[in-house]
């Protein structure tokens, strides 16, 4: 199959081009015009898919209670947000529930086979700190612990991708330089650390904030903490929501323009979606929040979180797009097979307008009903 359009995204720019796609795999690109098309999108945009590495579930999966059937459901849901790959995101429950997720996880991910390829594990809890521990629950929260994450990622069958944590309760760096051992990617978020505990962590292993400006205390011109760590500190991946409602659109575009393309990750942190009509009297201006007023996860599309960054955050269109293809495949180690539209990468696509209102995905190079 040959697709071709004037907008197509290669070397982080739009350009006229042609897709070649067999089987799953994109084994070609070609000068516009080239070569006889199957499709023609013309003006419409090519995209390479979009990764999100910070979602929990969708219309009553919940990443916390996998099932086969739940998951099979969500990823072929996740296409119409242009996302083609995901980590699904548990959060903080009992060693027990949390012992039998990572063991379903093991024998069911691979079973996957239609819409959104589950990269693996997004573990949120519960090695985090109770004073940002947010909606987390405050009575299964542990200090990090290396032997217990090294047994999840056992039961898991090693799909345990990242993992947050408080850094400040990692004082002799056991747990971080384990995450590297283990091939996890260490997360801090859901912490109180100050801004040196936060260069300490990242100079011992540590490469990523948790949805920057959420779980962490505020910044303050004399304390910087957390999030000025995440936006001053080069080696870190910063995640941001990009729903205008966990950070303002201003301090989006802040955490972005001090990222750059290649550092910034968008996420959704999405807990229930758009038709759970059962949890819309929670929804307040597009985020989910205990009758507290607690927020505890948005109702963001990925692909409304590209547009949101680059119209509404003012963020230049190459850090908008980066955020969810390039930057996160490499944050989860997959960048020689996803994030971007090369001969022999998955053929992942999103087919789009200037919008990113979503018309078209390829999912390892099956078209998606959306």
């Amino acid at each position: 199959m040959i697709i071709q359009s004037k907008n197509v995204w290669i070397n982080e720019s739009l350009q006229p081009a042609q897709i070649e796609i067999i089987d799953d795999k994109i084994t070609g690109i070609y000068p516009y015009d080239e070569k006889v098309v199957d499709i023609d999108y013309q003006d419409k945009w090519i995209l390479p898919g979009f990764i999100d590495i910070h979602c929990h579930g969708y219309s009553g999966t919940n990443s916390n209670k996998p099932t086969l059937r739940g998951m099979k459901k969500w990823a072929k849901h996740l296409p119409k947000e242009g996302v083609t790959a995901f980590l699904a995101t548990t959060s903080t429950q009992s060693v027990n529930k949390n012992e039998k997720a990572m063991v379903t996880y093991s024998s069911i991910i691979n079973r996957i086979e239609e819409g959104a390829e589950i990269l693996g594990i997004n573990m949120e809890g519960n090695f985090i700190s109770k004073e940002c521990k947010g909606a987390q629950n405050k009575r299964y929260i542990v200090d990090p612990d290396s032997e217990v994450l090294e047994k999840y990622q056992i039961l898991s069958g090693n799909n345990i991708v990242s993992v947050t944590y408080a850094a400040e309760k990692d004082l002799d760096f056991s747990f971080v330089k384990k995450c590297n051992e283990l091939g996890i990617v260490a997360s801090i978020g859901h912490s109180a650390c100050s801004f040196d505990q936060a260069k300490e962590a990242l100079e011992n292993g540590a490469s990523a904030i948790t949805h920057t400006g959420n779980g962490m205390k505020p910044f303050h011109h004399r304390k910087p903490g957390l999030f000025g760590a995440a936006v001053n500190l080069d080696g870190f991946y910063a995640e941001v929501i990009g729903d205008g409602v966990h950070v303002d659109f201003q301090t989006a575009h802040l955490i972005g323009k001090m990222k750059g393309k290649d550092k910034l990750i968008l996420v959704t942190d999405s807990a229930v979606q758009k038709d759970d009509r059962k949890f819309n009297f929670l929804n307040k201006n597009g985020a989910y929040r205990f009758p507290s007023g607690t927020l505890f996860g948005s109702a963001l599309y990925v692909n409304e979180g590209v547009n949101n960054l680059h119209k509404k955050a003012n963020l230049d269109l190459v850090i908008a797009i980066n955020s969810a293809t390039i930057n996160p495949a490499r944050y989860c180690k997959c960048d020689d097979r996803k994030g971007t539209i090369e001969v022999n990468k998955d053929g992942d696509i999103v087919v789009c307008d200037e919008n990113i209102k979503v018309y078209e995905v390829y999912c390892r190079g099956v078209k998606q009903d959306l």
